[in-house]
This record gives C-alpha cells, sequence and structure tokens, in this order.
C-alpha cells in the first residue's frame, strides 16, 4: 500500500528534525563541519527579566478556624490541605506570612483548632510568621502559649508578663543574600484583654516600630502586618518611619484579597482574605522610585465532582485526626447551652408549635429544614461524603438543629430530638413566653432582622456558595393560621 503524500511529508519532517537535533548535540565542531549553522536565542533584554531582588511572599490571614471546608456544597474553596499541596506544588516561595486570627473564639473546640493548624503551618508547612489577631487572644494564655510554642509569631505593639509568652516583636529571614524584617501590629485590644491588670499591654506606635527595626540597615526590607479596619489601616501607614516597603492589611471585611496593591504614602498595600479560601501572591522589591508589589490571587477551588478531591495527604490525615479527638473529648456535650437565648425564653420544640401553627408546620414539613439532622447522618455513613463522625462536630451541628449552644437549646439527638433539624424556634427563637401568652409575646424573627440576613448565618457564601435569597424563600414561605391574620 503507498503512503500518502501528507504522511510521507510527515516522516521527512520528522527525520530532518532528528538529525538536526542530533548534529546540535554534537557540539560546535561537528556541525560546523556538516554545514548546519546553530541558531542560538539571544538573552532576554535585562528590563524583561525579573528584578534580582524580588521576593516572593505568600499571604493569607483571618482562617477563623476553618480547617477545611464543611463540605456543605460541592465546590467549595479553602482548606489548610488544599494550601499546603499549593505551596509543595510551588516550592519557590521566599516567605510564608498568615496574618492571624487562626480561630475565631475562646471554646474548647477553638483550642483544639488551634493545636491542629499550628501543627499544619509551621511544623508541616514552615511558616515563617504569624501575626497575632485580636480573635487569637480570646483564648486562655495556657492554650494559647502551649500550642504556639517554638512557632514564628510576631506582635511587634503587645508585651506580655507571661513568661511563656511566644511572640517577638520582629522577625528576620535571610533571603537570597537580602535581609527582610517582618513586624505586625494590633490596632485594637479585645475587650477581655485590656485593663491596668491584663497580662497583655500595648506598646506605644512609634516606640514599637523603633523596636522592630532595631539593628536593621537601610537595606533591610521592611514588612508589617496591620490587624484593624481599612480606614485604620491607612491612617497608620505614614507614621510608620522609616516607611515600611509592603503592608499586609488584615481586615474581616475583605472577603477575598485585594487583587491590586494601592499605595498609601509610597507604600504597597494589600489585604488579606478569610477563611483561607483565596490566597494572595505578592512580589515584592525596590526600583529608583521606592517599593514596587504585583499581586495575583490564589483560589483554592474545591472539585465540583469528586467530594474531598485534592488537597495534601498528611494534612487530611491531621484534620481527619482533629475531627475524632473533637468526638472523643465529647466537645458537643461540653459547649451545649453555655450561652443564653436571645429571647430569654426556653425553647419548646416543633411539635409544640404544630398544636396552634397546623399550616405552617405542614409547609415547614415539605422542606428540607425539616430534614437537616438526617442529611448530618447520612453524610457520616457515606464516606464518599464525610465519613467522619460530623454528628459530634458543633460547628457542623449548630447549623442542623435548634438552639445549641443556648439554654435549654438541642443537646443531642437522643436527648432531645423534638430540637433536631432546622426548625420553628431556629428562625423565630424560643416559644415558651408566646406559648404561654401568645397576644403578650409575639414572635417575630430573632432579632427583628431582616429573612435574608437570618438565612445568611448559616446558608453564607462559603457554605451555600450559590445561596440566593430571592429563589430559595419560596421553597420554605409560610403564613399565619387564617384565624390568626390581622384584621384590617
Amino acid at each position: 500500500m503507498t503512503a500518502s503524500p501528507l504522511i510521507s511529508f510527515l516522516a521527512l519532517a520528522f527525520t530532518g528534525s532528528t538529525l538536526l537535533a542530533t548534529l546540535t548535540q554534537c557540539g560546535n565542531g561537528n556541525a560546523q563541519s556538516s554545514g548546519v549553522q546553530l541558531v542560538t536565542q539571544d538573552p532576554a533584554p535585562a528590563d524583561l527579566l525579573p528584578p534580582a531582588d524580588r521576593i516572593k511572599i505568600l499571604v493569607s490571614g483571618e482562617m477563623q478556624g476553618r480547617l477545611e471546608p464543611c463540605g456543605c456544597a460541592s465546590g467549595q474553596s479553602g482548606g489548610l490541605a488544599r494550601r499546603m499541596q499549593h505551596i509543595g506544588e510551588q516550592r519557590n516561595y521566599d516567605l510564608l506570612l498568615e496574618g492571624g486570627d487562626l480561630i475565631d473564639g475562646a471554646t474548647p473546640l477553638d483550642s483544639l483548632k488551634l493545636m491542629a493548624a499550628s501543627e499544619v503551618l509551621f511544623l508541616m508547612g514552615k511558616y515563617d510568621a504569624l501575626g497575632v489577631g485580636p480573635k487569637d487572644l480570646l483564648l486562655s494564655r495556657e492554650d494559647w502559649n502551649l500550642f504556639l510554642t517554638g512557632a514564628p509569631v510576631v506582635a511587634s505593639n503587645l508585651t506580655c508578663t507571661d513568661p511563656a509568652w511566644p511572640a517577638k516583636p520582629f522577625l528576620e529571614k535571610d533571603v537570597r543574600g537580602i535581609k527582610v524584617r517582618v513586624a505586625s501590629f494590633l490596632l485594637n485590644l479585645p475587650e477581655s484583654v485590656r485593663g491596668k491588670d491584663s497580662t497583655i499591654q500595648m506598646v506605644p506606635t512609634a516606640t514599637a516600630w523603633t523596636n522592630a527595626l532595631a539593628g536593621a540597615d537601610a537595606a533591610t526590607r521592611r514588612i508589617v502586618m496591620l490587624h484593624g479596619s481599612d480606614t485604620e489601616i491607612r491612617a497608620l501607614i505614614p507614621q510608620l518611619q522609616p516607611a515600611p516597603d509592603l503592608v499586609v492589611g488584615v481586615d474581616p471585611g475583605y472577603i477575598e484579597p485585594s487583587p491590586v496593591p494601592t499605595k498609601v504614602g509610597g507604600v504597597p498595600l494589600v489585604f488579606t482574605g478569610t477563611r483561607g479560601r483565596v490566597l494572595l501572591d505578592v512580589w515584592l522589591h525596590r526600583d529608583a522610585n521606592g517599593p514596587q508589589a504585583v499581586c495575583e490571587l490564589v483560589p483554592l477551588a474545591g472539585s465540583k465532582t469528586v467530594v474531598g478531591g485534592g488537597g495534601d495527604p498528611q494534612v487530611k490525615d491531621r484534620i481527619l485526626a482533629h475531627r475524632h479527638e473533637v468526638k472523643a473529648e465529647d466537645l458537643l456535650t461540653k459547649m451545649a447551652r453555655q450561652l443564653p437565648t436571645a429571647n430569654g425564653a426556653a425553647y419548646v420544640g416543633t411539635n409544640t408549635c404544630r398544636t396552634c401553627h397546623p399550616t405552617a408546620y405542614e409547609a415547614w414539613a415539605k422542606t428540607k429544614h425539616a430534614h437537616a439532622w438526617q442529611t448530618l447522618v447520612d453524610g457520616e455513613n457515606d464516606p464518599k461524603r464525610y465519613g467522619w463522625p460530623v454528628t459530634a462536630y458543633p460547628d457542623c451541628v449548630s447549623c442542623h438543629v435548634v438552639g445549641y449552644r443556648e439554654q435549654t437549646g438541642f443537646l443531642s439527638f437522643e436527648d432531645t430530638p423534638q430540637l433536631a433539624n432546622v426548625a420553628c424556634e431556629r428562625c423565630h427563637g424560643a416559644g415558651s413566653d408566646h406559648m404561654a401568652a401568645p397576644a403578650k409575646n409575639k414572635l417575630g424573627l430573632i432579632g427583628g432582622v431582616a429573612p435574608s440576613l437570618l438565612c445568611t448565618q448559616c446558608h453564607d457564601y462559603e457554605q451555600s456558595p450559590t445561596f440566593l435569597y430571592g429563589e430559595k424563600w419560596p421553597q420554605i414561605e409560610h403564613s399565619c393560621e387564617p384565624n390568626q391574620k390581622t384584621k384590617k
């Protein structure tokens, strides 16, 4: 069979390219003697090469205890496992900076979260600096000091009388012969740690900045993390003299990092995002006009088809161990019924509400809210979904029951089955006073907030990425009983 002209041409081209490659590898002498002229690529123009002093930095902050996405929806972003996988794949970061607020409160769960996060970031991830945020200080000093001993914690304007306090006024790293000094300022102390008798005190800004730059020469790159509001951060930057090369703003109002740095008094300013969903790459260098920064967003996107897809296996194992620790410590029970109810009344359960509100009950019974607890049970029993004790994890349980953590609220399915699922009192408040005197104690929405704001307490941008109130409300819509409607 005769080969086609196209196949013959491709074969000839391949033979020719192979011969040329072979001759090239033989050295200049052989190539010249064969009559083949070598073509070499000219070096890139100097103005197209990256600056020799360019430093590559990975920036994050405000993790708020989100060790991994909750799993309520597919395609959720973030998680320490994906973060560590990204860092391992890149392998070219000069600095890893975590802005702080690793946790979100002062519960026993926050303590276990801090322990897991510190192991991942500082033992596995080798982070260079952790700035102290206001929420970090809510935890007991004992737990805070214990879990961060030996970690690169920096708090430039804070002092502590506790000798085990792990934070330092600055941290320094040599990056290819360039010294980089990292500082961190907390602009507002939490109310719980204020006062003359507090073990933690704030140092005046000018003094703290001087201390943070002690011994640094003019060539040292100066990076500072500032924890506060956008307005407060911008107001403080001009007061820092000599000026920083880069300011990393840690403001929980920024859901995602700022993709383009802004300049305040000639200083590049970037903001971290929250919950570790999107990280930020920053390239920093100096030129004749001062410090210059370029940014790129690093979204830690999840798979929409494979639950839990991707992520560093060792980190995933550590987080799984954390989940089992929470169950072993029985934190669900220990953290229950610690807070007052919003309206001061007691929870009565859905069946009690049903007595006077049968129409509303029937509407509710047809919704997914009526099966919210079962979704946790099903997920726990499905290794492709969760496969870990999600029904024992407080963060997950709180959005699938009524009144968890509040007095008279959900305790466990065995003890309080009437408070399982997302039922009447989750939106309208504890009903004992209303039941005793309905006309006197009318129930609206908890706190009098707009319905959309009440929904997003659970259906937020992370847990329900595609949630639209206008689309979802008709699915749960209900009204008063016909005999209870106000007469005009």
